[in-house]
């Protein structure tokens, strides 16, 4: 029987650029958690971004993997929480700055719903445009300021080659994080060993649970991890060439609410005592 199931949020359960979760997206959650069912993100957004994106129902991620692993919370309670060194992110920045259209980007461990975040050595021409594709609201600053982030990312202006680029200068120059791509030009960064797979380790214990027990939703690079750790790992239609070979099964896209298609029958094979039909 399914126990849990998470989902990445941006190109999985809301399409790209998507502010909300649709109406019935938000119905087929809580006719999912009605079952007895736990429903949460597995997603590199931080808590109030979800809110947001939830239109502040907070009910809908009680539980779940955010920040790419770096928060967990279980049932309202945070059971992990890991913040980048200030060290670290300064020399993330220091290797991007000869990089025309790279830049570093942090976000507070102490936010509001504003969701505000720093553009390091960047203008507010460039912040504005990966402002308006991932739904934050930018400030400029010429360094990383003193303070604890829970968050970073790095925008990477270009095509795969620039990606490349970018890979390559921070595994040479910081060996203390990975950085993965959930979307094009942009990566997310992680200090080595965090991930949404290891935050799952910790959400299945303190929900003693089985990872046989969860069903996992995806898209891109930054949900390989978690989606090779289950059984039941599920791609929306519009992943990624590589995560459409990693996941079991597949689902509708995103644009077409593949995962809330999916949820609502979770929701009537755990009332049935059943494996959900896409699961077979």
């Amino acid at each position: 029987m399914i126990k849990l199931v998470l989902s990445d949020m941006d190109n999985t359960l809301v399409p790209l650029g998507a502010r909300h979760v649709s109406a019935r997206t938000a119905a087929a959650i809580h006719e999912l958690m009605e079952t007895g069912v736990r429903f949460g993100p597995a997603t590199g957004r931080d808590y109030v971004e979800l809110m947001r994106f939830f239109n502040m129902d907070e009910s809908c991620f009680m539980s779940g993997i955010f920040s790419n692993g770096k928060r967990v919370r279980v049932d309202g309670e945070y059971v992990r929480t890991v913040t980048f060194d200030h060290d670290v992110l300064v020399r993330i920045d220091e290797v991007l700055r000869p990089e025309e259209g790279m830049f570093l980007i942090c976000y507070p461990a102490e936010t509001n719903l504003l969701n505000p975040a720093y553009g390091v050595g960047t203008t507010s021409d460039e912040l504005a445009v990966f402002e308006g594709m991932t739904s934050f609201n930018g400030g400029v600053v010429d360094e990383v300021p003193d303070e604890p982030f829970v968050a970073a990312t790095i925008a990477c202006k270009g095509g795969p080659e620039r990606m490349d680029r970018c890979r390559a200068l921070v595994a040479e120059a910081v060996p203390e994080v990975d950085i993965v791509s959930p979307i094009p030009q942009w990566f997310d960064v992680l200090p080595k060993g965090v991930s949404k797979a290891d935050g799952l380790e910790v959400l299945l214990d303190a929900l003693n649970i089985t990872s046989d027990e969860v069903a996992v939703f995806g898209d891109a690079e930054n949900d390989l991890a978690i989606l090779s750790k289950v059984r039941h790992s599920v791609a929306v239609a519009n992943a990624t060439d590589e995560v459409l070979r990693c996941a079991n099964y597949r689902v509708g896209a995103s644009a077409d609410e593949g995962v809330a298609d999916a949820l609502f029958e979770v929701a009537r094979a755990a009332r049935a005592g059943e494996m959900p039909a896409f699961l077979s």
